[in-house]
């Protein structure tokens, strides 16, 4: 699975994680939304992962997603926006939805 993480998201999330201060490991759930009937778009949350999760540890940084999701994982691109501290996730090439109900 190829997750680009940049440097700085990686620090932020490590400082993220370090704040809750949390007897239970956490890892970064990728969430994809839907977004009309093109490609998804993508939110991050912190959480305890499950073992319904598939995950990967990247430069300390646990990541989770559920299986379902697992295609848009390949190629995700994640970094933070310097101008406003937001985390920017991605996917440079994405797989479209199919079955659009609104063509």
């Amino acid at each position: 699975m190829n997750i680009q993480v940049s440097e700085l998201a990686l620090a932020k999330m490590k400082w993220l994680i370090w704040q809750e201060q949390s007897t239970a490991p956490l890892a970064f759930r990728v969430i994809s939304l839907t977004s009309g009937c093109g490609a998804p778009t993508f939110a991050l949350e912190m959480t305890e992962p499950t073992p319904a999760f598939q995950t990967k540890r990247i430069n300390g940084v646990l990541f989770a997603w559920l299986p379902q999701d697992a295609k848009w994982m390949d190629g995700l691109v994640i970094d933070l926006n310097r101008e406003n501290g937001k985390f920017s996730i991605y996917h440079p090439h994405p797989s479209f939805m199919s079955s659009c109900p609104f063509e």
